[in-house]
């Protein structure tokens, strides 16, 4: 690599800033394991399988470091690098383990399966809201309940029926998605307790 190799740290980091492509090869190559190393430890912490994620946001913080080094700040570009990746790697953290993205990452699809096959006269094996959105539940069930409904939540059902989702509900109804969630979630109970009546 042209005696790239001899060059320090922050002499790299100041060659590839200026788009040396090889330089930033070389400054890539001397801190990969740092990267690979934090991404691991931080997954770990967080108890999720999200290794090659977070390797990426890594990486990314790596190339921030590297363009907005500052060798007259008096820090070390390794000290400047790991900090710089830390924070984005414990940033990623934070949003992936968030509790408003809780929904989104712990969500369960319904398999073709379930969706087709309808156990019994109204489909989805077991599930009470599977009872209420499918075709075939809009029967006998969605009628037995709907006079126990509030008319918000009746809205919320006849919303999701259509098909729309939780956010486009909220907007039809001017509410917000956590106010369609609690309101399905009292359907829900109350739909349990019927059905175990």
């Amino acid at each position: 690599m042209n005696g790239l190799s001899e060059l320090s740290d922050s002499a790299l980091a100041a060659r590839a800033a200026a788009d040396d492509q090889e330089a930033f090869a070389c400054l890539l190559g001397r801190y990969s394991m740092m990267i690979t190393a934090k991404a691991t430890a931080k997954s770990r912490i967080c108890g999720c399988d999200i290794v090659d994620d977070l390797s990426q946001e890594a990486a990314i913080g790596f190339l921030k470091a590297v363009r907005s080094y500052d060798a007259d700040k008096g820090a070390s570009f390794c000290t400047y690098a790991e900090r710089c990746v830390e924070n984005v790697l414990s940033s990623a953290v934070r949003s992936y383990v968030s509790q408003k993205n809780q929904p989104l990452n712990n969500h369960e699809e319904f398999n073709d399966a379930e969706m087709s096959a309808g156990a019994g006269a109204y489909g989805l094996s077991g599930d009470p809201e599977g009872y209420v959105f499918c075709d075939d539940g809009v029967g006998r069930l969605t009628k037995a309940i709907l006079s126990d409904l509030t008319e918000l939540e009746r809205s919320v059902v006849n919303l999701r029926i259509d098909g729309l989702s939780y956010e486009q509900t909220a907007a039809r109804l001017g509410i917000g998605v956590k106010s369609v969630d609690n309101a399905i979630q009292r359907v829900r109970q109350k739909m349990k307790s019927l059905m175990n009546d």
